[in-house]
């Protein structure tokens, strides 16, 4: 769990105030900076910046030095053309529809066409397709619509009912549009033979996808739609095998892998649809596939648990192991030669989902995960596939205890907090070679981070009976996280914690300062009279008289929160008090201030 700590290490930076920022600058950016001029920075270097992997960077920079559109219209359509760019190649189609609905109104009718577009495309890349064929429908009934663009704007609406699993809708969009533009251009086809394919018309979409030039995509639909007509499975699968090696370009991977698969399916070839499912699953993690194409596959992780099983049993009735005998199977995935990984993660998974003894599960389950450890990313993209959306994990609420502990370091790394608080609500103890109590802070500062405040406030509660017994550095940590429940204005909560403390600890010096944290609680919360009172109490506790510099900002604290109750005689006492007991001019100036702003108060009543 070395990850898993170095990654607790980073949230247990405790302040009272602030927090520590890091800042990560590779020698790649570094690299890229330095061509930037000092004066002025170019789209030439924001679009060398995004090309090097430094997107946001760029979308900051195209953010801070746009032209404004009523200064240079002409410069702002170039930026814009390149901030469009950037954001679809790296998904945020959100965020880029938000951004063109606020363009200006304005526009020159080229740029306004080229933006119409861009931005249906964003509202059904982010899956709001109703809004999509809202805005579509709007453009398509203006009263002059160049020909060229309505027919893209048409093409869009077969896409967004394609994508949002409407394959009827989708036929018969695509059926009129046939009618009205025949077969004037290959992105229709290809949009034409993806909508038949995914209607169950294989046959009608092979033959449209013959007449047209062979590229990758063509190739691979080609073979799709020849597998579902019934034709080639060991051939397709053959061909599938060594394309989805081969290909390049990583969407027309996916697609070869998804045939690969298929074709295994209809040959009931566990072995290859488990390598086909192993390689698919995790590109879906790394790559922007079209939803047009992965309506085209219905393959997911719980096929890819179902084709472990399938093959483990196969396994083991050829080897004549025993179902009930968990030790016999763990013994044939160990011995399994590391040539043969299907074989053993195969084994290993059979045991895990239907071994009989706990303990053997939860090692089958270990020897699941270091396995997919030892894939490097490819691995955890997989592990999160098979433990947090396939159906037999996802309806549930515990996973096992390993993979739960190695899904906490990964949503903690990559900062999905409320994964992390997910899963450390069924993870009360620690994992091998962490402290109990380290444990436990981590877990209520990431409950405090996901807004999990509720889970926090349980965690914390349970630990102040054992308030007394911890260390100078243990009390530190749990104070912070009290105080961090005061910075997100949680201040019933914070109170009631400092006092649970209060109760707990025997230390004067300590009980004096819980007692002024909850009366800053309560000040915050504008319950001035309570905070006057624990304010004094913090004052006094040791020594009625105390006029220490403790004592002293606590009284000073109280005559504030008196005034704002409207108790001025006691306010002006305890200033009266304070002015005595301080030789310092600055702090004698200040109180002399507030006695005068006292005295201007009274006289206004």
């Amino acid at each position: 769990m070395k990850t898993l700590q170095q990654a607790g290490a980073l949230l247990s930076g405790y302040h009272r105030k602030g927090g520590a920022r890091f800042v990560f600058l590779s020698s790649l950016l570094f690299a890229l900076l330095s061509p930037l001029p000092v004066t002025a920075v170019e789209l030439a270097d924001i679009t060398r910046l995004a090309k090097g992997g430094a997107s946001q960077l760029a979308l900051s920079l195209l953010t801070e030095h746009q032209p404004d559109y009523e200064g240079s219209a002409r410069q702002w359509q170039r930026w814009e053309r390149v901030r469009v760019r950037i954001m679809r190649k790296h998904g945020h189609w959100p965020a880029l529809a938000e951004h063109i609905a606020a363009y200006p109104h304005e526009l020159p009718d080229e740029f306004r066409r080229w933006s119409e577009q861009h931005h249906a495309t964003a509202l059904i890349n982010a899956g709001q397709y109703a809004a999509a064929r809202h805005l579509l429908r709007g453009l398509i009934w203006q009263p002059v619509v160049p020909g060229p663009h309505l027919a893209a704007l048409r093409r869009l609406v077969m896409q967004s009912y394609l994508e949002e699993g409407r394959i009827r809708d989708a036929y018969a969009a695509m059926l009129r549009y046939h009618q009205d533009y025949g077969e004037q251009d290959s992105e229709a086809l290809l949009l034409r033979a993806k909508v038949l394919l995914a209607s169950g018309r294989a046959g009608e979409s092979l033959a449209q996808l013959r007449k047209m030039p062979s590229d990758g995509v063509v190739e691979a639909l080609r073979a799709l739609a020849t597998l579902r007509s019934g034709e080639g499975a060991a051939s397709i699968l053959k061909q599938a095998r060594v394309a989805s090696v081969e290909e390049e370009d990583t969407q027309q991977r996916w697609i070869w892998l998804g045939v690969m698969a298929e074709a295994a399916q209809q040959l009931s070839d566990h072995a290859n649809l488990i390598i086909a499912l192993e390689r698919m699953l995790p590109l879906e993690a790394s790559v922007q596939v079209p939803g047009s194409e992965h309506r085209l596959f219905s393959l997911t992780s719980e096929q890819l648990w179902q084709a472990y099983l399938a093959y483990a049993d196969r396994v083991g009735n050829r080897e004549q192991l025993l179902v009930g005998d968990d030790a016999a199977w763990l013994a044939a995935a160990e011995g399994t030669d590391a040539r043969y990984p299907v074989r053993k993660r195969s084994l290993y998974a059979a045991v895990s989902q239907h071994g009989v003894d706990e303990t053997m599960r939860e090692r089958a389950h270990q020897a699941l995960l270091s396995s997919f450890d030892a894939m490097g990313d490819k691995g955890v993209a997989l592990l999160r596939k098979l433990y947090l959306q396939s159906k037999r994990y996802s309806e549930k609420s515990i996973l096992p205890q390993s993979i739960a502990y190695r899904l906490v370091d990964e949503a903690i790394k990559n900062a999905e907090l409320t994964l992390a608080s997910r899963l450390l609500q069924q993870l009360p103890q620690p994992p091998g070679g962490t402290a109990l109590f380290a444990w436990q802070m981590r877990r209520a500062k990431v409950f405090q981070l996901a807004g999990d405040y509720a889970e926090a406030d349980r965690l914390l509660t349970s630990l102040m009976p054992g308030a007394a017994a911890l260390t100078d550095p243990q009390r530190d940590q749990l104070v912070q996280l009290l105080f961090d429940l005061q910075a997100v204005n949680e201040h019933e909560r914070a109170f009631r914690l400092l006092a649970a403390m209060y109760q707990s600890v025997p230390a004067i010096a300590l009980r004096r300062e819980l007692l002024f944290w909850m009366a800053d609680s309560r000040k915050a919360q504008l319950k001035h009279t309570e905070a006057a009172r624990f304010y004094l109490q913090s004052a006094t506790l040791s020594d009625n008289n105390s006029m220490d510099p403790w004592a002293q900002t606590a009284r000073y604290q109280a005559a504030k929160s008196l005034s704002e109750a409207g108790m001025v005689e006691d306010a002006t006492f305890i200033y009266r008090q304070l002015l005595r007991a301080t030789e310092n001019p600055e702090r004698r100036s200040v109180l002399r201030h507030e006695l005068h702003q006292l005295r201007l108060a009274g006289e206004r009543g």
